[in-house]
């Protein structure tokens, strides 16, 4: 019956014996919705876009990640970290950022 499908014994018996099963592993716990201040105040994740957007509005419209992440720890006394910055700053539309670099080409 393999010689008229054409497959190999070894590798119906493979394919027969070893099928990889879905995951059962769960993706993680849910994010909390909120960060902590120094003091250890709950700051929620919406109070949070709202001091992003204050930030953009006024000096820090061309600021990255990483100089919008300091400046929410120091004006705000938030303990936050980029991958919350960045859950944060995703659904706002101005934060779109491109992860693509322009490549520069030498014309003769």
């Amino acid at each position: 019956m393999l010689k008229i499908i054409g497959i190999s014994r070894s590798t119906y018996y493979y394919q027969k014996n070893y099928r990889v099963e879905e995951k059962k592993v769960s993706e993680g716990r849910p994010a909390p919705g909120y960060s902590i201040k120094e003091d250890g105040q709950k700051v929620s994740d919406e109070q949070i876009k709202e001091y992003l957007l204050e930030e953009i509005a006024g000096d820090g419209f061309n600021y990255g990640y990483r100089k919008l992440t300091k400046l929410l720890r120091r004006k705000y006394h938030l303990i936050i970290n980029k991958k919350k910055f960045t859950g944060c700053a995703k659904n706002l539309i101005f934060y779109a950022r491109n992860g693509k670099r322009k490549s520069h080409t030498l014309e003769n």
